[in-house]
């Protein structure tokens, strides 16, 4: 599960707690939301809105001629405008929640229904960070080209039609702000199930590094072809049987061909990362485009695998947790550190672990939503007005 869609699961599963929820969600055919079924009682009912694929492509065809971002006509549907208006017509609802920018074209005008925008990142901020590493030409080189400039004005729009608009970091929060955006900020940062993330106490191999990503996007995949082209041949240097473990969905064709079965394996989808995460001596995050909180570091410091990353994909994290290099050759004695030295290891492990133990349950990272959604003032949230 993406970081975007397990996000938005444990708002729903925190909110089902406390109050009646109805999900108005896009699916491509109506028998995708029968995936909903064995979560049926977190919510009360569920509006699926049909959006097949080739209609959202011909809205971002048609998207070229204006000023909002493509992901916004991406998900345009008058059908999804018509089942908002006609819940909220009904009277019933309090609050709208609503997941990330390219849905806030169906927060409602109603002055009487307070609206929480979740933006999780700040998405000016990571194009703003990603496009000096871009190369090449073609049609995602033109996507990329077009968002980065409509997103920033549309985000400043989308903070003045919410009551509240929430990031996971304040690092992002604090990018509006300096940029004179006005408005309500919130912060609520992500979590991690501590129960699917054992702590693992174990053996493991020492020549072994791991990186753990959703491999369709770009920071990750710049990421790993980072780390395999500067960094890794460093440490090889020292230890020649290191072994570099690429975990993650659909890798592109850049990263397929750093496979080589010997000393980078790139994996694919898994049935569960926490294997390859309890083996390996150290887990790597070499972010050179990063926004938000990386849950790749949170699962790992679940596990107890030190995590080795730059200063940007420390961003919202303790550093005091973490070995933060940004050149090639700082990353690779980093973890060479942590390679050659168990005990270190092992310090780091219980470190993060209880960290984390400590301070990021999604129960704690949750806990500012109720007062975001009410208008209350809570000691918990963080807003910056």
């Amino acid at each position: 599960m993406g970081g975007d869609r397990l996000r938005t699961f444990q708002v729903v599963k925190h909110l089902s707690r406390r109050h009646r929820v109805t999900i108005a969600s896009f699916v491509e055919h109506a028998q995708e939301a029968d995936a909903a079924a064995p979560y049926r009682d977190l919510y009360e009912r569920l509006i699926p809105v049909v959006l097949p694929k080739e209609q959202s492509h011909l809205n971002c065809l048609r998207g070229l001629a204006s000023s909002d971002p493509l992901q916004v006509h991406y998900y345009a549907s008058s059908a999804m405008r018509a089942a908002v208006r006609g819940e909220l017509a009904t009277g019933r609802y309090d609050a709208v929640f609503c997941h990330l920018i390219r849905m806030a074209q169906y927060l409602p005008d109603d002055p009487g229904v307070r609206k929480v925008l979740d933006f999780c990142d700040a998405i000016s901020l990571l194009h703003a960070r990603s496009s000096p590493l871009r190369h090449g030409v073609g049609w995602s080189s033109l996507v990329n080209a077009v968002e980065a400039r409509r997103v920033g004005p549309y985000e400043r729009s989308c903070l003045h039609r919410a009551d509240v608009s929430i990031f996971i970091s304040a690092v992002d929060a604090d990018y509006f702000q300096r940029a004179g955006a006005k408005g309500r900020i919130g912060v609520m940062s992500n979590g991690v199930d501590i129960d699917a993330f054992p702590f693992h106490d174990g053996a493991r191999d020492e020549n072994r590094i791991v990186f753990v990503g959703n491999m369709r996007t770009f920071p990750n995949t710049d990421a790993v072809v980072y780390f395999v082209e500067e960094v890794l041949p460093l440490i090889r240097v020292a230890r020649p049987e290191t072994t570099f473990y690429i975990v993650g969905n659909e890798p592109p064709r850049r990263v397929q061909k750093l496979h080589d079965g010997e000393h980078v394996i790139v994996t694919g989808r898994v049935d569960s990362v926490v294997p390859y995460l309890a083996g390996a001596a150290v887990a790597v995050a070499p972010m050179r485009a990063a926004v938000g909180i990386q849950n790749k570091i949170l699962e790992s410091l679940a596990i107890g695998t030190p995590v080795v990353t730059t200063h940007m994909g420390a961003e919202g994290l303790d550093p005091d947790l973490l070995a933060v290099a940004d050149s090639p050759q700082a990353f690779a004695r980093a973890t060479l550190e942590l390679m050659q030295n168990e005990t270190r290891r092992r310090e780091r492990s219980r470190a993060g672990r209880a960290y984390v133990e400590t301070h990021c349950s999604w129960d704690q990272a949750l806990s500012v939503l109720d007062s975001f959604l009410s208008g209350a003032p809570a000691r918990e949230a963080t807003l910056v007005t």
